[in-house]
């Protein structure tokens, strides 16, 4: 008995030596290869969808919609592990934000195509392949809802994919448009 229990006690010490540890596995999957957004964009707005029945629904006015529609914009992403900065540009228009990377609740009261952003939520798709964003909005006429922003590296890394999904409150119907973002050499 002694004897077995001996052996079985071996074994398993031979196992913990030489079995990958936990946290080694962990790290594994927490160093995922995650796509890199860095870098300087031009929105194509021969490939994107309109955003006028996303503004609409939010409470834009005609003419944010108009310009929205028609403006060549320019940004400038930087990455790191926690931090996804945005810098956009346009004639008459400028977007700063600050995305983090680690899930946590962000209060940004951001001005977002006409509404305002309450609260910004962003975490990795399980593949690590998306970044979603998930802003908790409020319109110009009151009413609260989810805008979830998701991009994606496509074309080789040549462009982004941005979908951009609209959820009201007390509305069945969800909203969307997509935006294709071109990397400028």
């Amino acid at each position: 008995m002694r004897h077995l229990l001996l052996r079985f006690l071996a074994a398993l010490a031979c196992f913990g030596i030489f079995s990958p540890s936990r946290t080694s596995a962990a790290t594994k999957l927490d160093q995922h290869e995650k796509p890199n957004f860095t870098g300087a964009w031009v929105l194509d707005l021969q490939t994107s969808t309109s955003l006028d029945p996303l503004m609409i629904q939010i409470g834009a006015g005609f003419l944010e919609r108009k310009y929205a529609a028609h403006t060549k914009l320019k940004a400038t992403l930087e990455q790191t592990a926690d931090v996804l900065t945005i810098a956009a540009r346009g004639p008459g228009f400028a977007l700063n934000q600050t995305l983090y990377l680690d899930g946590r609740n962000d209060p940004s009261y951001l001005n977002i195509l006409g509404a305002t952003s309450v609260n910004t939520k962003t975490v990795w798709s399980k593949d690590y392949k998306d970044l979603v964003e998930t802003h908790h909005i409020r319109t110009k006429k009151g009413r609260d809802g989810d805008l979830i922003i998701k991009r994606k590296l496509i074309h080789n890394g040549k462009a982004v994919a941005v979908v951009m999904i609209l959820k009201l409150e007390e509305e069945p119907a969800t909203t969307t448009a997509r935006q294709i973002w071109r990397k400028q050499a």
